[in-house]
């Protein structure tokens, strides 16, 4: 796990982890919503700029009702953005009541006099409604299990994808030995020019998160799972 990656091995089924990861979309994440332009006389159409807009992750700021119909302060946040050119407008220029993960998005180029004026207002939504709700991208593959058949020729391929290896890579490679990797199947067979290992698709599963920034990926993790939770027993009420 690193600051916004996260990867597990888990013995488990493709559909608990389809099921988990379709539940990524259902945690409620901010974003901006609603763009008033006041001015914009760069190159770029105001439904262009606007989603754009929509697409940088913000921090989470003060605890906010989830959108429904009307806007108030107990469901949005605003957020101001002044500039005038020859400039790069950037995420970090914004100001307002909660601000982006990252100051230096690019978001668009102002030429000489040209300026840009606008407010943003930023609500909780869910990636099922919208890609630009999502946390982040969340995705699996099977563990490839790699047999060694010629030492010397095994260790030149294994040092090619020696990051992706779940188990640490020995000095001394022995034959029949297997190594589990991460990588793709497809991939790791790219890189077999003859009979020095064997590669073929393990029982194990490995999933992958990683975060845009808003939720740590252990964050999108639990909560995928709570949200599975919480809709498999209202399924259950069912057949009460």
């Amino acid at each position: 796990m690193t600051n916004n990656n996260l990867k597990i091995v888990l013995e488990t089924n493709e559909e608990l982890l389809n099921a988990i990861r379709r539940s990524v979309n259902e945690i409620p994440i901010l974003a901006i919503d609603e763009v008033d332009i006041h001015k914009n006389d760069s190159a770029l159409y105001d439904e262009i700029l606007a989603h754009r807009l929509g697409l940088i992750p913000l921090q989470e700021g003060r605890k906010l009702e989830e959108f429904e119909d009307k806007p108030s302060t107990k469901n949005q946040l605003e957020l101001s953005l002044k500039a005038k050119g020859p400039c790069t407008v950037y995420s970090g220029n914004f100001k307002g009541e909660t601000k982006p993960i990252y100051d230096k998005m690019p978001i668009i180029i102002l030429g000489e006099d040209q300026e840009l004026q606008l407010v943003a207002f930023a609500r909780l939504g869910k990636g099922k409604d919208h890609a630009k709700y999502s946390p982040g991208l969340v995705y699996y593959r099977h563990v490839s299990e790699i047999t060694i058949k010629k030492p010397e020729g095994a260790k030149k391929i294994l040092e090619k994808i020696k990051d992706s290896l779940i188990t640490p890579l020995k000095d001394n490679l022995k034959v029949n030995e297997t190594y589990k990797s991460d990588k793709d199947i497809d991939y790791i067979q790219t890189l077999i020019k003859d009979d020095s290992i064997e590669v073929k698709t393990g029982q194990e599963i490995v999933l992958f998160i990683e975060s845009w920034g808003q939720k740590k990926p252990k964050e999108i993790f639990n909560e995928a799972v709570k949200v599975l939770d919480k809709n498999l027993k209202e399924f259950l009420k069912l057949f009460k």
